[in-house]
């Protein structure tokens, strides 16, 4: 037997009690599990069919229950005496169904097994994850329409905090978490009563940290002793503020006052003191909304599980809860499965959450609550722990190794690896012991691993500066540095490109990647997790599916004959639509009786028989052979993947046929939801190609090794928070409440759980970071963007700092661990400057025949459109502006600016400053408002005061206006975002997104709007179309925001004169609207867009335009 290390030895051989092993990286988990399995075999202890070994998935249970059959082999080769043969020989025919499994399989073993005690029918199957969203999303929708129509108060109420198209998607974001929601200790108020319950400590905190303040008063700076003593003759009315709850009085009475100097930390206490106490009606508000709540998620999960059970709807947690209540209520058929396992083994125990610990538990002794048994044997790695969306918790596995030390098991740690270069591993020990920490108490800790193979290099950490480059040009540097790094190590190391990985945080970077190294002619092959209905082989398919089953979808026909498998050209389908322009495409092709088009529309009309009259399979099969569809792929650029596609879809296809029934029309329909939805359906598991890079995500890596590993996209953000709600298993239900003049604020319990969640991710970020660096076998290259200005590089905020910067920081080359990292330093400018190019002749171009245009534009795909609600401004100011900005998204350049001298701002800077102070200005006295919307500007100090100044000007007029008066008194929303599709054409739809500036709601419960305008108003007061367009686009959206409310008004202030327009004949302008979008879904080309010349002279685009 090959030798162990001392800990490996231990892990496989204590089986008279519990163990838990801590695997590092590298360290040989997979071969102690299996040894442990064959180590209870070999000493009689349990046959293959009494060892419940459980694995995080299906490709892992499969291997190892092929390394036991191997295992036993080898036994059995060994075995001289014919009691041991006769054993083996037993045990190799159990090994074939030995539950080695996953957990999501084994729960729907129990039940199946167990139909009558679990109210299920044994042959329920579980649903593709496209289905289960679909199923959910229209749940949720149901449910709230059904709440509406029967006017719900708790409904209702929530209504008026949320938008309905926000409420559904939080409802069904919260699905999974339900449970857990539902249980927490006293309800889901109950976290903002223990706050509120905490109010005359909160007093008392405020009054005393305001008394040391004062009393402190003489050691401030002169400036703010100052302002010190104006609070200090303000202390009785400070006083009847606490007293009365008043935080934000006192708090604006605070403002003044600046923490800085001697006196610095005690405005800081003061200040949080009175933030608690404000916070105080906020989570009143709150504790209301909770409870709204409560009863809304209580009577919607019935409603889902109602639905779920009539319509056998199962998924993955829904039957793993179910399968743990099984097991907790009956008795008796828990002690069937405990007599049934003599050993349980589970892998990957750090991505377990609770439900599953319970699943263990019960197993291995009886008790949910608490581990009774001496037969578990758990493995994991809680540096690795990175399925948290999944509802992982880490914290779970230090929970069982507790359990297991109390039961008087042991805790092993294996931390020799066996993969890495000693270079990689020392790097990997600095870096972790820094980001994750060494107290052995917490739930994840940095374990030093101890590296075992001979000497490489050093990591390669290349830095590259951004300077001046747009994001766009720093992705193509990262794409072109990663390959260009790949085909040089590939010549010095003469190591196979199949042999090198390329890493991300998410897969949808890897275009840039492939891109590059496509242009220095390096195969690459990507692997993920979706992405598969997107495939162009894929598109292909559905195109001709779509024409089958409905002749006059030209667009689709077209599609299709441009493909691969037909091969035609442009110039081939005008010359096809030419001589019949009242035709359809597919009569054209029919009545054609030249070549290639005659053989064309017979293969076709065959495939159009077939999918009417005949089976999909058959279907498939008849299009795979009419139009040769193995070679016509393999001899394409990554022909093997696209076959492998071509050949999942096909084997999806006739299993939908043979299990559900399904018809050409069931699946086409299947195909398009699947779409619509992005389902996780990664692409066809196709035969690793030897010499193409593999790119994929860090998630995905997990359990892999590669000889060279590239981790770029280090300094990826993280998506903001778009749900509005927190929660926190045990820790409580965070929401937000709208203030007294309409705008979203914080209760203590969403601050207090979103710095939590945050502290989470961020903990979870760094272990994505340790996973991805210990798939590294050789070598080893990081390459991060960093976006500093030079001269204006700062200490990077810990809580929210990015991998790249994390590494810039602990292996600084001047630093104590500098010597660790290889480093590079090269500019964005640099890299696409000096970038070789594979040069490529220039294909012979084809223009259209203007006389058979109009013919192909029936053909052309449908498409979306995304516009903000301004856009259509910049048409009626000249068209052809508007399709640069907008068609050919060019950059365009602001001639209109404020000021003198050097000290010049843009216009729309200058917008953008004042809608900030307006916004601020509902919550805070102008002063403030005006220096507090200067921190969101990126400007020299000399360039603020013309802000400041141009600025108050514009605040100022418009404030003392009856404009403003009118409204101030009212409730309202600042700054109210959305994204909606307002029209759709057929097949096409347009998208606007914007921001209102101010949503009103007036006393009858209708809705005003009102947008700001900082430019100048037309002259002589003529309505510009494109304003009156805007206000139509909003009035749209609010009522699309608010079901059932109607917009009463929809105006525009013009700040420059303090004007006012008010939105005329709603229906005609949205007639007009509906009119000009249609056609520019329809246009593409410049020629289509005029120019109107006499805005010549301020067009953004005059660098540019020849008129």
């Amino acid at each position: 037997m090959a030798s162990f290390t001392n800990q490996q030895q231990e892990a496989i051989s204590t089986l008279d009690r519990n163990v838990s092993v801590s695997a590092g990286a590298g360290s040989g988990k997979t071969r102690v599990l299996v040894e442990r399995f064959l180590k209870i075999l070999g000493d009689r202890q349990a046959t293959a069919q009494e060892i419940l070994a459980i694995t995080f998935t299906r490709k892992a249970a499969r291997e190892m229950r092929e390394r036991v059959q191997q295992g036993i082999l080898d036994r059995l080769g060994a075995a001289e005496a014919t009691d041991d043969k006769t054993y083996w020989q037993e045990q190799l025919r159990l090994a074939d169904q030995a539950p080695i499994t996953t957990i999501d399989s084994f729960c729907s073993q129990v039940l199946r097994e167990n139909p009558v005690e679990a109210g299920l029918d044994p042959n329920f199957t579980v649903q593709e994850e496209y289905q289960i969203r679909a199923f959910r999303e229209e749940t949720a929708s149901a449910f709230l329409q059904q709440g509406i129509q029967q006017q719900d108060p708790d409904l209702t109420a929530l209504l008026e905090q949320y938008p309905a198209d926000q409420l559904a998607r939080i409802l069904t974001a919260l699905i999974d978490r339900l449970p857990e929601i539902l249980a927490l200790p006293g309800g889901l108020a109950a976290a903002y009563e223990a706050s509120l319950g905490r109010e005359e400590e909160y007093k008392i905190a405020a009054e005393a940290a305001l008394d040391a303040l004062l009393a402190a008063r003489d050691q401030a700076s002169p400036k703010n002793r100052e302002k010190l003593e104006d609070l200090f003759g303000q202390r009785a009315a400070f006083h009847q503020w606490i007293a009365g709850g008043d935080g934000d009085a006192a708090l604006a009475a605070l403002k003044p006052v600046t923490a800085a100097g001697k006196v610095k930390d005690q405005v800081k206490e003061v200040r949080a003191a009175l933030e608690q106490l404000a916070a105080l009606s906020l989570d009143a508000q709150g504790a209301d909304q909770a409870r709204h709540w409560e009863k809304v998620l209580t009577c919607f999960r019935k409603a889902l599980l109602d639905a779920a059970e009539t319509r056998e709807i199962y998924s993955f947690g829904y039957l793993s809860a179910k399968a743990v209540d099984l097991l907790e209520q009956r008795p008796n058929v828990l002690n069937r499965y405990k007599k049934r396992f003599k050993f349980l083994m589970v892998d990957e125990f750090q991505d377990t959450n609770e439900e599953q610990k319970k699943m263990v538990y019960l197993l291995s002794g009886g008790s949910s609550r608490s581990l009774q048994g001496r037969n578990l044997f758990v493995v994991g790695d809680a540096k690795q722990s990175i399925y948290r969306f999944r509802g992982a918790d880490v914290s779970v596995f230090k929970q069982v190794r507790d359990a297991i030390e109390a039961t008087g098991g042991r805790n092993i740690v294996m931390d020799d690896n066996f993969r890495s270069a000693p270079e990689i591993i020392r790097a990997c020990n600095t870096l972790f012991d820094d980001l994750l920490g060494t107290d052995s108490n917490a739930d994840v800790t940095a374990q030093p691993l101890h590296a075992h193979q001979p000497p490489s290099r050093k990591p390669v950490f290349a830095v590259l500066k951004k300077g001046e480059c747009s994001p766009k040009e720093c992705q193509q540097a990262e794409g072109r540095y990663v390959a260009q790094a790949i085909r040089q190590l590939g010549e010095e190391e003469h190591l196979p490109y199949g042999q090198m990985a390329i890493l991300l945080p998410a897969i949808h970077l890897s275009r840039q990647y492939e891109e590059a190294l496509t242009a220095l002619g390096i195969k690459s092959q990507v692997s993920d997790g979706k992405g598969f209905y997107d495939r162009q082989e894929i598109v292909d398919w559905i195109n001709l599916l779509t024409f089958l089953l409905n002749p006059r979808k030209d667009w689709a026909l077209a599609g299709f004959l441009r493909s691969p498998f037909a091969g035609l050209s442009d110039r081939q389908l005008t010359d096809l639509l030419k001589p019949w322009p009242e035709l359809s495409l597919w009569e054209s092709l029919q009545q054609s009786l030249e070549e290639p088009y005659s053989t064309l529309a017979q293969k076709l009309e065959k495939l159009r028989q077939i999918a009417q009259f005949q089976s999909l399979p058959e279907l498939l099969d008849r299009f795979q052979e009419s139009f040769a569809v193995e070679p016509t792929l393999l001899v394409q650029r990554g022909g093997r993947e696209k076959l492998a596609n071509f050949r999942k879809l096909r084997a999806l296809g006739v299993q939908a046929a043979m299990e559900e029934g399904s018809t050409a029309r069931d699946f086409l329909d299947r195909l398009n939801l699947m779409r619509q939805l992005s389902a996780r359906e990664s692409a066809a598991n196709q035969e690793a190609d030897p010499d193409a890079v593999k790119i994929m995500t860090i998630h995905k890596s997990k359990g892999l090794e590669f000889p060279a590993v590239f981790l770029p996209d280090l300094s990826k953000k993280d998506p903001p928070d778009r749900l509005g709600i927190q929660f926190l298993p045990e820790e409580g239900f965070g929401v937000k409440v709208l203030d007294r003049e309409g705008n979203d604020r914080e209760t203590s319990v969403y601050a207090r759980l979103k710095e939590e969640g945050s502290r989470l991710e961020k903990a979870e970020k760094h272990r994505q970071l340790y996973v991805a660096m210990t798939r590294a076998e050789r070598f080893l290259y990081l390459v991060n963007v960093d976006e500093s200005k030079e001269g204006k590089q700062k200490d990077s905020d810990p809580e929210k700092e990015k991998w790249g910067q994390a590494l810039q920081r602990v292996f600084a080359p001047e630093g104590p661990n500098g010597d660790q990292m290889d480093w590079e330093e090269l500019s964005v400018a640099e890299i696409l400057a000096d970038t070789e190019e594979r040069q490529e002749g220039e294909a012979d171009t084809f223009a259209l025949d203007p006389a058979v245009y109009d013919r192909i534009q029936p053909v052309t795909v449908p498409r979306n459109l995304e516009l903000s609600a301004s856009a259509l401004l910049e048409y009626d100011t000249c068209p052809r502006s508007f399709y640069y900005h907008y068609f050919r998204h060019m950059p365009g350049l602001d001639p209109e600016t404020f000021g003198t001298g050097n000290h010049r701002i843009s216009a729309i800077e200058l917008g953008t400053y004042v809608h900030k102070v307006l916004e601020r200005l509902q919550e805070v006295p102008e002063e403030t408002a005006l220096e507090e919307a200067l921190e969101v500007l990126d400007h020299p100090d000399a360039e603020k005061q013309v802000f400041r100044r141009e600025g108050k000007k514009l605040v100022e007029r418009y404030c003392a206006s009856p404009l403003y008066q009118e409204l101030k008194d009212l409730p309202a929303q600042a700054e109210r975002d959305f994204e909606l599709p307002l029209f759709v054409f057929g097949d096409s739809q347009v998208v606007f997104q914007g921001s209102m500036d101010k949503l009103v709601t007036l006393e009858d419960g209708r809705l005003g709007i009102v947008d700001y305008k900082t430019g100048h108003p037309p002259a002589d007061g003529e309505e510009k179309q494109g304003y009156t367009r805007q206000l139509a686009i909003y009035a749209l959206a609010a009522e699309k925001l608010y079901p059932g409310k109607e917009v009463a008004w929809a105006r525009l202030h013009f700040l420059q004169d303090c004007s006012s327009w008010e939105l005329k004949d709603r229906k005609a302008e949205e007639k007009k609207l509906e009119t000009l979008l249609e056609n520019l879904l329809a246009w593409d080309r410049e020629d289509q867009f005029p120019v109107r010349k006499e805005g010549c002279q301020w067009c953004p685009y005059r660098y540019f335009c020849t008129f």
